[in-house]
């Protein structure tokens, strides 16, 4: 979203403002009145002064002083109390310093502070920061983007380019005009103890694109970038903070490994070099440190790169250059040399005053401090008095762009036996996680399936708590959170970390790392059938690593670095996506998430109308979740929230997520076959009936003249009571199906049901809705499977899957609570159903129906439509074949919309059982409580809606008439629509 042209007129005349700008104050007072009429007017001008006439207006006012003084960038924290800051005001007052560098503070300091400076400043202040990663590398409480090499090994130019405006936002809305970065170090020595994951990687033409894409996008914010440290800072042993590092290649491995990627942002447009503290005896071979020495900027990186912007020193005080020359000394060193900006100078005041009487000796020029003056002015006017406009990202779209790095990023290192992603998990699994701030990687797992998870903080509790446990599982996930990527303390690997290796008992092992890799070069990796790295230990990163091993997305990260021998630069192995849904968001496709936001309004609207208490919405948009939301109560006493994890109703949704999908799994195994009549499955029940020849096909398409449904519950109320004939309060011996709560029916009267459903004369053989057939689809499934459907759908379909919220008979499974209540029913069992099935021959089977009774959060429910999206695959798992999927879920007659056990749209395509712009291909399944769940192969939509619109009174019809359900897919395809024009 780029700024308005007011909000930018009062940015800039705020700053303006701000100084005190007597000589132009003429110049500026018609733009101030027009500011005044912003709110009569729609544009509104402010006359700029041009920058040549801007820069020449202060130079010409300026003492050879107050020139020098702007060469000064001097360190600032807006943490340390008002004693600093008056020490401050007086640099920017009585030594009119040209800049400060800040370091140590928060974000809700830095404006007042940053005002307080500006207003006693004759010329703007020029701020800069260290922001290689966003202003968290300085400020506390913010949140950062990724490492660079993070960004390297994602190997996405035009995500570092995204990532550096974002950089540039924070640095803009803070008051930072310019941030130095990025660092254009090719990272050579993996030893390098300063360089390391700050620079891109190891190699120079990859490192040369993302320094290009990193300038262009914080220049193109109007954020000034400085890339650093020429001549290139890569290849050293030694940290410059604390001693001189000696770089000791030769010039043409200089030219060929370190040059391009400063030639690459200095082609890009960066405003300025910093200048790094080294000996390099190939370039300058006198020793002198490369911050102090003419060779290595006049005729390198002046000369030779052809560089004219701003050159920068790297902080004075570092002890390759303070322990070396003196205070005063080194800040005219490094002036002489050709820095135009000394940064971080110990001595301001005898600093100036040295330059000073330099010029006044004639050792150096008056013109040559104009000049480079001029240089400093001109860099003030495009930062401060007339910037760019620039990009504003929200919260979302951040999120995104992190998102995104980590997982391209994300790289994995080997994978045996492919034993990532994970298939199944009808296996049990032990997530043990080592370190510090872990909580993200279990509830990105707990997304997708449940993992048993422990957290330590070191080995040693770890193999204490654990002793044999890990015995018991069949694979076993170690995460190692380090708390530094630097080389330091084992890169932040916990201690024992290779006891805790080399004691894993046999099993499917893998490793996820969160840190720098070269903290494994030496490790033993055999113990690992996987190993996965993720660079950081940021929460997102551990998002992601989370629905990676899981199998939402596919691996393409590289080491931006060699580790050892064997895992070299570019290395890394690709794994693909198995089909499982990513968790996601809208920005990710291009989705607009204001669109996607009508939803809210609709289901409010529901909620407000007395539609239903609350709901739950998840939506899928090419294997990618991008709306997965709960909405309002369970009731209407507005006691409990719905929650994501809340379990509803799913009413006949059953038929497809239960039935059907059963009958798929048999079919792909040749056990069923839906052309065959129902004596070739059941002659046991029906030989001898008119039921014995009906089609499977036309049962499952409701079309073999079956009636609608039967109320097999009045034949056994006695003056509107349950009978004692057929319930008990308690379960007996004979009275052994739960109905309801307190109340259990005779195991008997189901064969009853069946005999009543015989009995009823068959009508004409067209479509009529009917879920009479589903209680024979029930007795074909346990029959051919030789289980009971509860068990085969949980042990064949939703536990390998990972399906935790998908269950018949909720109670054995989910607390009360978590179960949203139907229909208070006063005509049937006397109370409110909670936790049983609401529809009554269901529920007087058991709760186990083939047409009705399966309970599910919109989540898992989104998971099954995937596999059914997928053909039959997820997971990396193929639970039924494509062919078989395709048959079922196509129409099965011409004049008949029906799929076999799937609606399908009306066939005159003006919706009803859908939104009309979906495809004829797609298909899904209502429920009466107040669901539905609807995919689309054609545009590659999923979407689930549950509801309990039939608490307290099934007769409360306005969700229909609301049309609430189909509103809300219509949202969805408007919103798809949109992205893909």
């Amino acid at each position: 979203m780029i700024k308005t042209r007011t909000s930018r007129i009062f940015e800039c005349m705020n700053k303006i403002l701000s100084f005190r700008y007597f000589a132009l104050f003429g110049l500026l007072f018609s733009g101030i009145i027009s500011l005044s009429l912003a709110f009569q007017t729609k544009e509104v001008e402010v006359k700029v002064p041009s920058q040549s006439n801007w820069v020449n207006a202060q130079l010409d006012k300026m003492t050879l002083e107050q020139k020098i003084g702007q060469f000064f960038m001097v360190a600032a924290y807006s943490n340390r109390g008002e004693a600093h800051y008056q020490h401050l005001d007086s640099l920017v007052t009585e030594q009119q310093v040209g800049g400060m560098i800040f370091f140590q503070g928060q974000r809700i300091n830095m404006k007042t502070i940053l005002n307080r400076f500006q207003s006693k400043a004759e010329i703007p202040l020029l701020i800069g920061m260290d922001a290689e990663w966003g202003v968290q590398m300085r400020l506390f409480g913010e949140d950062r983007f990724p490492y660079n090499y993070t960004l390297g090994a994602a190997n996405d130019p035009e995500l570092t380019r995204t990532v550096s405006k974002m950089i540039a936002q924070e640095c803009r809305e803070i008051g930072i005009h310019m941030n130095f970065a990025p660092v254009a170090d090719v990272n050579s020595n993996p030893n390098n103890p300063v360089i390391g994951f700050r620079s891109f990687g190891e190699s120079p033409i990859e490192v040369a694109a993302h320094v290009k894409a990193a300038v262009e996008g914080m220049e193109s914010q109007g954020v000034l970038t400085s890339i650093k440290h020429f001549p290139g800072h890569g290849d050293t042993g030694t940290d410059s903070h604390y001693d001189l590092p000696v770089v000791e290649n030769s010039f043409t491995q200089i030219d060929a490994i370190d040059f391009p990627p400063f030639r690459a942002g200095i082609r890009a447009g960066t405003a300025s070099v910093m200048i790094a503290h080294l000996s390099v005896p190939a370039i300058d071979s006198t020793g002198t440190p490369s911050s102090l020495s003419p060779i290595v900027i006049k005729d390198y990186l002046q000369g030779q790169l052809g560089f004219k912007g701003l050159v920068i020193s790297d902080a004075l005080n570092m002890k390759a250059v303070a322990d070396r020359y003196g205070k005063t000394e080194v800040v005219v060193k490094a002036f002489e040399a050709g820095c135009d900006i000394l940064l971080f100078p110990e001595s301001v005041e005898d600093a100036i005053q040295a330059i000073k009487a330099k010029v006044e000796a004639g050792d150096i020029e008056l013109n040559e401090i104009d000049t480079r003056c001029k240089k400093v002015l001109n860099a003030k006017y495009k930062a401060i008095i007339n910037p760019k406009s620039y990009e504003s990202y929200n919260e979302y779209e951040i999120e995104l762009a992190k998102r995104q790095v980590y997982e391209k990023a994300l790289t994995v290192l080997k994978n045996e036996n492919e034993t990532l992603p994970i298939k199944r998990f009808d296996q049990r699994i032990a997530h043990v996680s080592i370190g510090t701030n872990t909580s993200s990687l279990n509830k990105s797992m707990d997304l997708v399936a449940p993992i048993d998870h422990f957290h330590f903080y070191s080995v040693e509790e770890a193999q204490r708590r654990l002793k044999d446990t890990l015995d018991d599982y069949d694979m076993i996930i170690t995460a190692f959170h380090s708390n530094t990527v630097r080389s330091r303390n084992d890169y932040g690997l916990p201690n024992n970390w290779k006891k805790w290796i080399s004691d894993l008992p046999d099993k499917k092992n893998v490793l996820a790392f969160f840190g720098n890799p070269l903290g494994l070069k030496d490790a033993n990796l055999s113990k690992f059938q996987s190993v996965v790295v993720a660079y950081e230990n940021h929460s997102v990163a551990q998002d992601r690593v989370g629905q990676f091993l899981m199998g939402t997305f596919a691996s393409s990260g590289e080491l931006p670095m060699t580790m050892n021998e064997t895992y070299k630069r570019g290395f890394g192995v690709k794994v693909e996506w198995s089909g499982r849904l990513k968790e996601s968001q809208p920005e990710e496709l291009g989705i607009s998430r204001q669109k996607m936001l009508e939803i809210d309004r609709i289901v409010q609207s529901g909620i407000d109308e007395g539609a239903f208490p609350g709901c739950q919405v998840v939506v899928a948009v090419e294997g990618k979740v991008i709306w997965r939301k709960s909405y309002g109560y369970h009731t209407y006493a507005k006691e409990r929230e719905v929650q994501n994890t809340d379990v509803y109703d799913i009413a006949s949704i059953t038929k497809i997520a239960g039935s059907t999908s059963s009958l798929m799994v048999l079919d792909s195994e040749g056990k069923f076959d839906l052309s065959a009549r129902l004596k070739e499955y059941l002659p046991e029940l029906t030989d001898s009936t008119a039921y014995s020849n009906l089609l499977l096909k036309d049962m499952l398409a409701h079309q073999a003249g079956l009636s609608p449904w039967i109320p097999f519950y009045t034949k056994t109320l006695k003056e509107g009571q349950p009978s004692d004939e057929w319930y008990a309060p308690m379960k007996s011996e004979l009275m052994n199906v739960p109905v309801a709560n307190n109340l259990w029916i005779n195991a008997a009267y189901t064969d009853t049901m069946y005999q009543r459903i015989l009995r009823t004369p068959l009508k004409s053989r067209r479509y009529k809705y009917s879920d009479l057939g589903y209680y024979f689809i029930k007795k074909i499934i346990e029959k051919q499977s030789g289980e009971k459907m509860e068990d085969f759908t949980l042990n064949h379909l939703y536990k390998p899957m990972g399906l935790q919220y998908l269950r018949y008979t909720p109670l054995e499974y989910f607390p009360k609570r978590q179960i949203a209540p139907t229909e208070d029913d006063q005509i049937f069992r006397k109370q409110l159903v909670h936790g049983y099935v609401h529809d009554p021959g269901a529920a007087m089977i058991g709760g186990v129906g083939g047409h009705a009774g399966l309970f599910s959060n919109a989540s898992d429910l989104a998971a099954i439509m995937q596999l059914f999206l997928n053909k039959g695959s997820y997971g990396g798992t193929q639970y039924m074949q494509p062919e078989v999927v395709a048959k079922y879920t196509k129409q099965q007659y011409s004049r008949n919309r029906r799929g076999a056990g799937f609606d399908k749209p009306k066939l005159d395509g003006k919706g009803g059982t859908c939104y009309k712009g979906a495809s004829m291909a797609s298909f899904g399944h209502s429920g009466f409580t107040g669901t539905v769940a609807w995919v689309d192969p054609v545009n590659q939509v999923n979407y689930v809606f549950l509801s309990n619109r039939v608490y307290p009174d099934a007769e409360n019809w306005k969700l229909v008439k609301m049309n609430t359900r189909t509103e809300i897919q219509r949202v969805i395809y408007e919103a798809v629509q949109q992205a893909k024009r």
